[in-house]
């Protein structure tokens, strides 16, 4: 499925279906979403979060609950999803339409993708993690340990790093307080309609919908939220940003900048990135300039080989080159590959140095909620003299032959 970015990193990134119980409880006078405006925190409110980055959710706090509102949950969706954190035994405000209560903290979580395992390992809440979509493809230790002993069930098959089925029985028998799970307008992937139906409460994490890559790791915040794990949260974002803000103005500083350009030709079409996408972000922060920069796109331009030879033949970086694991890999999926430049001079790097023996990729899991490291590591491609003592951690450059 393709939309905006290409179609299988996106979804790689696509997030979260948070669990969401409806409660019957009545409020005192005023609605979730009519009722008083935000408050400054109280005693138990000193537990709080600030949104810097991210551009589609919103955390609010009130006297008594938080609210999250997710404001565009995929690309053209014509409405958000609002969620109204409560905590466990004490009364819920009135709610309006699709307006979900959920009781905090949660204590029984499903995630539908990999993407949010480091949420779970990052805020210590692995106790918490019952259900996976398929426990394979996790590279956190703690968390995969966690599937071996068998304490996490598999609910999907997403033998592809997207879920095309969830298995109901299961999920219904794990009695999840919070499913988090991705919408993308495409029912062939979406559940949240499936989830409904059979009450079983859920929210959608849409950090793939962001344009920056600190915008997308601050939806740790809104993970967060449903365990009342704000404050932790926003000291781990807060050393994530800070530490990213010190590599790209470092990188800021090079005279020469390096020709950079993305993806490769998939069934007669090549996904570039957007000029105004986080993956854009990426290569301008490392200190290169982006082929297609100029372009105001947040998602993917859809080219042709032909327009891509001729703009790129010449560039001095190759990357993100699907799965692929050698050069004559490449070179064997189109000959015309070796035409460009950064192939000849082998300067065509991958982000799949971090696979597990199912296939499951590090780069699409702890690299997402890691962006200053992953900053790094292009920094350390690029301008190697910025970064003298960085070891690649998902890059690596491809060889002639991959190893057997």
């Amino acid at each position: 499925m393709r939309t905006s970015r290409m179609r299988v990193y996106e979804l790689a990134l696509l997030a979260a279906l948070l669990s969401a119980t409806l409660s019957s409880c009545a409020p005192p006078s005023r609605s979730a979403s009519a009722g008083s405006a935000p408050i400054e925190a109280e005693d138990h409110n000193q537990n709080r979060a600030t949104v810097r980055y991210a551009k589609h959710f919103a955390l609010e706090y009130h006297q008594g609950y938080k609210i999250l509102r997710v404001m565009s949950p995929w690309r053209g969706a014509k409405a958000g999803f609002t969620f109204v954190l409560v905590p466990r035994g004490t009364p819920a405000p009135k709610t309006e339409g699709n307006e979900m209560v959920i009781r905090t903290p949660v204590r029984r979580f499903v995630v539908t993708s990999t993407v949010y395992i480091p949420y779970v390992s990052m805020l210590g809440l692995e106790d918490t993690l019952v259900g996976v979509a398929r426990g394979s493809l996790i590279n956190t230790p703690s968390i995969a340990r966690r599937f071996a002993e068998g304490k996490i069930a598999e609910v999907g098959d997403s033998t592809t790093g997207m879920v095309r089925n969830l298995n109901m029985e299961r999920l219904g028998n794990l009695q999840p307080d919070l499913i988090m799970l991705y919408g993308t307008g495409d029912p062939t992937y979406d559940f949240h309609e499936q989830l409904h139906a059979a009450d079983l409460p859920f929210a959608i994490n849409a950090e793939y919908m962001e344009s920056t890559p600190l915008g997308a790791a601050e939806w740790i915040k809104f993970a967060a939220a449903f365990f009342d794990k704000d404050a932790e949260a926003e000291q781990i974002f807060a050393g994530i940003a800070s530490r990213y803000e010190q590599e790209a103005a470092r990188a800021r500083s090079v005279r020469t900048r390096p020709t950079v350009f993305a993806s490769m030709d998939y069934h007669g079409v090549w996904y570039m990135p957007g000029g105004d996408s986080y993956r854009a972000k990426f290569f301008a922060d490392a200190g290169t300039h982006y082929l297609w920069e100029d372009d105001q796109s947040q998602g993917s331009m859809t080219l042709t080989m032909e327009a891509v030879m001729f703009r790129a033949r010449q560039a001095d970086f190759w990357v993100d080159v699907g799965t692929c694991r050698s050069l004559a890999e490449l070179a064997a999926f189109d000959g015309r590959y070796r035409l460009v430049r950064a192939f000849q001079e082998r300067h065509v790097y991958n982000n799949n140095l971090r696979i597990n023996p199912a296939g499951g990729n590090d780069f699409w899991e702890t690299g997402m909620a890691n962006p200053d490291l992953v900053l790094a590591d292009l920094i350390r491609i690029f301008h190697p003299e910025l970064e003298p003592g960085h070891t690649l951690i998902w890059y690596r450059p491809l060889p002639e032959q991959a190893a057997h």
